[in-house]
């Protein structure tokens, strides 16, 4: 291939890695936009352009959910079929090449009319190319995570370890239609596919396409997060009197997980969930909900862009390794919030228009970190609560909270 040629392919690859971040919201529109077009209407209507659904996809035909969920959510898994939350994410354009060929070959139509039916099916391309990608990775995902999305409550700890490198060899070696299709599926384009996208579980939980690739580390924080959640279950019913070292984490996981890792690797991966050694780890009734949490991001606007949903729920600010010395014991958590849209929330507080300007001060000062839970429902509630059990496990008010929060019926 001649070097003009090699620069167009590279081109193009560029335009379909950018296209394949879309925002749903903004893939949505671009669909659209390109069906209201007079040319694709007049081809559409010839039958030279075809519109048809992705083979075994459907719609989410609740429009409570759409609504509640949000933008963000691609699909529900029900039965372990994928609904898409819109019609334009699960559709495909056929060309009839017959048609067209006679079509472009009307010595009628003028270069400029030509180009722009070239233009229309490279974008309906594009279109296809993004569909097809997505409803194959999750075919694929739920099949390899069924008994996540099958478990009565969707518990983490159902999740298997699943790296993006072996899913695109999976494809690649598993589908003899990779040719005919004309794209690759490979690790770069699954990372770009699944960003800032989630999906619904059929227990009603929104939970991150992320999530859906734990790697082995990630597995062993949520089984540390379990056996804390025992631990915590039984120091509350006096059949334990100390929490668990790292050592005995090391031991549990081993034996009741079949997890070789060193003590050190847990103790690394203790402190990235937040969670305090056992010489200085109180406050259980709070702790306790851990399990809920997301991961920490450091508190920052583009951390924040690239990882808060843009769903309800409730949230934390913290410390990044600082600790604030509370009545009761000591905790890196300074604030705790809520609201309907955790992206649009927290933007807010390190926007210069914040309201709150001790939180304005913590954060010029300090490191800071986030982690949040997604609440579809009753979000303020949730922060009630939690603002509660801060107060009954610490002794007094997240550092930042300076009004308790008001429970809401409808929030």
């Amino acid at each position: 291939m001649d070097k003009g040629g090699k620069r167009g392919n590279l081109i193009g690859k560029i335009i379909l890695a950018d296209f394949l971040e879309y925002r749903l919201e903004k893939f949505i529109n671009f669909v659209q936009a390109v069906e209201e077009q007079p040319l694709y209407k007049k081809l559409a209507r010839e039958g030279t352009i075809i519109r048809r659904p992705l083979f075994d996809a459907k719609i989410l035909r609740e429009e409570s959910d759409i609504v509640r969920y949000g933008v963000g959510v691609l699909a529900k898994v029900k039965n372990s079929s994928i609904h898409y939350t819109n019609e334009y994410l699960s559709i495909e354009y056929i060309v009839d090449h017959e048609k067209l060929r006679r079509i472009i070959n009307d010595i009628k139509l003028t270069e400029e009319e030509k180009k722009n039916i070239s233009i229309l099916l490279h974008k309906l391309r594009r279109i296809n190319t993004r569909n097809q990608i997505t409803h194959e990775i999750l075919k694929r995902v739920v099949e390899y995570q069924r008994d996540h999305f099958e478990s009565n409550g969707g518990n983490e700890v159902d999740l298997k370890p699943l790296r993006r490198i072996e899913l695109a060899k999976d494809i690649s070696n598993s589908d003899c239609k990779e040719n005919s299709r004309g794209f690759v599926i490979d690790a770069s384009r699954i990372s770009r596919i699944i960003k800032g996208l989630s999906v619904i579980t059929p227990q009603g939980r929104v939970i991150s396409l992320k999530e859906l690739f734990p790697t082995k580390r990630d597995m062993v924080k949520r089984y540390i997060k379990t056996l804390l959640n025992r631990e915590e279950e039984e120091i509350y019913n006096n059949r334990r009197k100390m929490p668990y070292t790292d050592e005995e984490l090391r031991i549990k996981l081993n034996d009741e997980y079949n997890l070789s890792i060193t003590r050190r690797e847990v103790a690394y991966c203790r402190k990235d969930l937040g969670i305090l050694p056992y010489t200085k780890r109180n406050g259980y009734v709070y702790r306790s909900l851990l399990a809920n949490f997301s991961k920490i991001y450091p508190f920052t606007i583009l951390s924040v862009k690239n990882n808060a949903p843009v769903s309800p729920g409730v949230y934390e600010l913290s410390l990044d390794g600082e600790m604030i010395e509370y009545p009761k014991s000591c905790s890196r958590i300074f604030y705790i919030g809520s609201g309907k849209n955790l992206k649009k929330r927290l933007l807010e507080h390190l926007g210069s228009n914040s309201k709150n300007g001790s939180i304005k001060k913590v954060v010029k000062k300090k490191r800071c970190v986030f982690r949040y839970l997604q609440v579809p429902q009753g979000w303020i509630r949730e922060e009630k609560k939690l603002y509660n059990l801060f107060v009954k496990t610490y002794g007094d008010s997240p550092l930042c909270n300076h009004v308790s929060p008001k429970a809401s019926e409808d929030k």
